[in-house]
């Protein structure tokens, strides 16, 4: 039987917040579910000859994707802002959420459009030209495409990232599911196929928030020492000049 000062030890007990699981990991759990079967059941209806269906599935995974993802980020980028107080990164471009509507439909079109492109050119090059052309398909495009969003979102210049091997191991990872799952469908085993695209899709997403993070955070960083500087400096000029 429980005793009062159980009941208080077991009150006083931290227990685990539900917020972090939902701010931090289900963003990515929901990501890697809609790109996932948008791919899957876009190209599963599209062999099947239903485009209409096909192109809804693939246009709908991809958009709930970046809804999430930029969630996220507006999310972490809002800890930043409260971890660094004062501390402005470039802004040339607004934040998502502030952006008028039309701008965002926009904004968010685009992105899904150039990520979309890139898959349906890999499926081409493979059935027209074999894996190895679709393999470069994707890794090229894949590899500019993310290099694009490391950028923007750590607001440095998106050249900075075409050549690292950080950008290229998200690529890879994402290359090597995509051309596995291509390749088993095509040979008649799309439920192995699916497997490794899942699999390469969460491993990618994993490591590119663990980017994003430090990348974001860096910039935070940067700009703090860049405004203790300048302030230094200032106030070693007054000084002089006093």
């Amino acid at each position: 039987m429980a005793t009062s000062a159980d009941n208080v030890v077991f009150k006083a007990t931290p227990q685990p917040a539900k917020s972090d699981f939902v701010t931090e990991r289900l963003p990515f759990v929901i990501a890697t579910g809609g790109e996932f079967i948008g791919l899957f059941f876009w190209l599963a209806y599209w062999d099947a000859g239903n485009y209409i269906l096909a192109t809804i599935v693939l246009w709908a995974g991809f958009i709930t994707e970046r809804i999430v993802v930029l969630g996220w980020v507006g999310h972490f980028q809002g800890q930043m802002e409260a971890k660094y107080p004062g501390v402005s990164v470039d802004k040339s471009q607004k934040d998502f959420k502030n952006k008028p509507k039309a701008q965002q439909l926009a904004h968010l079109g685009l992105i899904c459009l150039s990520e979309i492109t890139i898959w349906v050119s890999v499926v081409y090059a493979f059935d027209a030209y074999g894996w190895v052309a679709a393999f470069a398909v994707l890794m090229i495009g894949e590899q500019l495409q993310h290099s694009m969003e490391l950028g923007l979102i750590a607001h440095r210049p998106i050249a900075g990232y075409i050549p690292t091997w950080n950008a290229l191991k998200i690529t890879l990872l994402e290359g090597i599911g995509g051309i596995l799952w291509i390749w088993f469908v095509r040979h008649g085993q799309p439920q192995l196929g699916g497997l490794f695209l899942l699999i390469g899709l969460s491993i990618e997403h994993v490591v590119q928030g663990a980017k994003i993070r430090v990348d974001l955070e860096g910039t935070f960083k940067e700009r703090e020492a860049e405004a203790q500087l300048a302030a230094a400096n200032a106030a070693s000029a007054a000084g002089a000049s006093a």
